[in-house]
Order: C-alpha cells, then structure tokens, then sequence
C-alpha cells in the first residue's frame, strides 16, 4: 500500500467489503472490528504495561498527534491500538487518517508545523524528510539494540539513511500466488514460476482462463498490475537488481524491466489467460481481482495479489471459509537464488518532533504488545518479531507472518520508493499497455521521463 488514494485502497476495499457481511460486527468496547475477534484482556493488559514502560514508568500526559493513511472503520481499529497508550500515559493521541498524506504532510512541514508521528504506506516520501534533516533518527529515540532485537535486518535498512533508522514499520504485506483448494488443479507449491506457467498455458489451451485479474480503481487503476511486475521482476532478476531499479541504476527502458512488462502483458492481454479478457480486466473492480476463484464454476484459477486479498476476496462472499476455499502459495522464483527474495509493502511510522511524548509513543507503536494489538483486529501482518503465532486468530494472516518473517530477503520496489509521480505513471502505464499492447516501448520511455525529472 502507498501513501497515494490508490494504494490505500486495499485497505479501503478490505475494510468496505468486510462491512458490508454479517461476519464484520464490531465491538468498540474489546476494539474488534471486521473479521478479528479483537484483542483479549490479557493483551490489553500487556499493551498497557508496555506502554506505561514506554513512558518511563510515568503518566506524563499532554497530547501527541499522529497522521496516518487510515480513516473509518480502519483509523478506528488504530485509535483502539492507542487507547491502552493513552490510558497508560495519560498522553493523548490526536490520530487523523488520510489517503492524500503525502501532500498534507508536506503542506505543514513546509508551514513549520510538522505532525509529532506520521503512520505513512510509502517510503519515498518520507525518507526524503530524512535527508533533508527534519525527522528523528530512531536509533536514539527507541535504541538500536531494541530495533535490531525486534524487526528483520532488511526491514530496518529500507528506513536507513546515511547509517541511521528513521522509520519502523507496524503493519507489512507481501504477495502471494491465491487459488481455491476445492477446485485448483495445480502445483500447490510449484518449486519454480516455470512450473505454474506451464500450468497456466495448459489451463489456457485446454480453454480454461487460468488468471484472475482485475485492475479497475477508479484514479488509481493499475496498481495491482504495478505489483504483478514487480513480483515476476524481483522473482527472475533478484534483490539486488530490484534495488538497482528502484534506486535508477536500471531505466524503465532496460531490457531486465521490459520483460518484466512483457510477461505481465502476456497475461493481461491475453483473451486465454485472463478471466473476461483484457476489456473485463480493466472494467473489473479490483474488489472483484479474486472472486472468479470461488465463483460456482469457477472462471479462473489463480491470481497473483497481497495479503489482504484473502480479507477482500472472502468479504465479497461471507459463507466461505479462509484455508479451506482459499489458500495460497509463495510467488514462486525462476531459480532457488532468488527463492528468499519477498516483495513487501507496508506502513511505516516516522518522528518529526524529539520530546517525552513522542519517544513514549514511538517505543510503544514499535513494541509487541502494541502491534499485537493490531494482529488481533484480523485484518493486519505486523513487522515485530516478537509476536507470538497465537496472537493470529485469521489462519491466512497467521501462515503469510511466519513465511514472510523467517529468514526472507525483504525488499521493497518502486511502490514504495518512488515519487507520487513515477507511482501515477507506472499505475497508468499498466492501464495503458493492456489497452494498447504494441505502446510498451512509448509507456516505459514515458515513466523513465518522469523519473529523471523527479
């Protein structure tokens, strides 16, 4: 997810589409919401005693604010993880959710009136701030030894500037292959993407569509698309060149990114591969990416999306079950080098302001019990280690923690490092190409240009 509307919408959708079932009742008094059955005594008990140590063993009071991307029923499930905080501390926190966080984080801090925390979904943005000096390095605002004890190594260093940690992630996602165990007929655990590519093109050969697809998002349509690339990127070329690409050491243009367009194309714009060709793929609510799989018949066997596409895909039909009518497999590499290399997103706190309140609340959003917090709503992977496996009551988040959390190369692609811009022309280039097939070379000289002027 991005600091943009459009990558804010699995979130949005997620929450939208679990509303809309009888399985989302909400209990503000536990705050549950959605499909958690919302933390436990025990857990807000601990989250309590976590955050009153956060704050030196003292009710310091006063207030904090916070920005996030995060509003409705979702800002509410955050505002639930503070209350133990505040209740500890007596420090309020004044949370306020919104997608267009970039730009309203920028507007104050070029007013001087910077937020104390920011909760944002990218990382280029912020980290920009970083650079120039204006935020709180978090290695003496939380410590080292804390941060290194508590996150994986790849997830500190993407928030690594000149040395130093300026931001710590709460909730993470990565991606993986989506299929319907009742009715899916292939590798479940296909050892190379040579292996679930030759299922596809038989499925597609015997006439039957093999990919669920959607990317309509309204302004943001494109994005999972976007994803798509970057996961067949990072699954045949590896981190180190993912990184390359994010940093612009590879254009847009370079061979190694045109055939990571050029596989997704083979999909997209294919009539065979995707479920309603290319036109339903682009009219086709991205809420609907996954619902051909548990359709009766299905029209589609796989999908490759995040981890909250379980959430968004059982949401549209409540009467399913998570495991039994849909699972998932790792998006599998073009090698065992590149088997360990994990895509992720995900939102990342930051500190502009370096006072009690604020490195009370900073240790506290970090720690276990308060991202534990967050597990138990059922909608949310967390980053800290130190978690237990129990704290899952979704069986689907709890099997993409512990695969995404044990001993995988974390990296992050142009989603989360690029500028608002690039982000928009690489959404739209998506778009773009699976309208006009032969315009690949136009659209990536296009997004390069952007790039550059960025």
């Amino acid at each position: 997810m991005r600091s943009s509307a459009a990558r804010a919408l699995p979130a949005v959708l997620l929450t939208s589409c679990l509303l809309a079932t009888t399985a989302c009742a909400s209990n503000t008094s536990t705050g549950s919401a959605a499909s958690g059955k919302g933390p436990s005594a025990s857990q807000i008990a601990a989250a309590r005693k976590e955050a009153l140590a956060a704050a030196g063993g003292k009710k310091i009071g006063g207030k904090v604010t916070m920005l996030g991307i995060n509003g409705g029923a979702e800002g509410q499930l955050i505002k639930n993880a503070l209350k133990p905080f505040t209740d500890a501390t007596g420090i309020q926190v004044d949370y306020t959710g919104n997608e267009d966080l970039a730009t309203v984080v920028q507007t104050r801090v070029q007013a001087g009136n910077p937020p104390d925390v920011v909760d944002a979904a990218d990382l280029g943005s912020m980290l920009k701030y970083a650079k120039q000096g204006k935020l709180v390095d978090l290695d003496s605002l939380i410590g080292t030894s804390t941060l290194k004890s508590n996150f994986p190594k790849s997830l500190l260093d993407a928030t690594t500037v000149n040395g130093k940690t300026y931001g710590v992630f709460n909730e993470i996602d990565n991606f993986m292959v989506w299929y319907n165990p009742k009715t899916y007929k292939g590798p479940k655990a296909p050892a190379t993407w040579d292996q679930l590519e030759k299922f596809t093109k038989q499925q597609a050969a015997a006439g039957k569509t093999p990919w669920c697809m959607a990317q309509n998002a309204g302004a943001g349509s494109g994005w999972p698309g976007a994803q798509w690339i970057e996961n067949w990127f990072l699954k045949h070329y590896g981190g180190a060149k993912l990184s390359d690409w994010v940093n612009g050491k590879l254009s847009w243009t370079s061979p190694e990114v045109t055939a990571a367009w050029k596989a997704f194309g083979a999909v997209a714009t294919d009539d065979k591969m995707v479920a309603g060709g290319p036109t339903t793929v682009l009219s086709s609510s991205v809420v609907n990416n996954g619902t051909g799989m548990v359709s009766s018949p299905p029209t589609c066997s796989v999908m490759l999306w995040g981890v909250y596409a379980g959430g968004v895909t059982l949401g549209q039909k409540p009467s399913l079950k998570a495991g039994t009518d849909l699972n998932f497999f790792p998006v599998p590499a073009s090698s065992q080098a590149h088997a360990d290399d994990e895509l992720f997103s995900g939102h990342v706190a930051y500190a502009f302001k370096n006072n009690p309140r604020t490195r009370a609340l900073m240790k506290y959003w970090a720690s276990a019990p308060a991202q534990t917090m967050l597990v138990a709503s059922g909608q949310w992977t967390e980053a800290n280690t130190k978690i237990p496996a129990s704290a899952y009551n979704n069986p689907l988040l709890k099997k993409a923690s512990q695969h995404m959390l044990t001993g995988k190369n974390l990296v992050a692609g142009p989603s989360m490092y690029s500028n608002p811009a690039v982000v928009t022309a690489f959404d739209k280039g998506v778009v773009s190409y699976i309208q006009k097939p032969g315009s690949l070379r136009g659209i990536l000289a296009g997004i390069q240009r952007t790039a550059s002027t960025g």
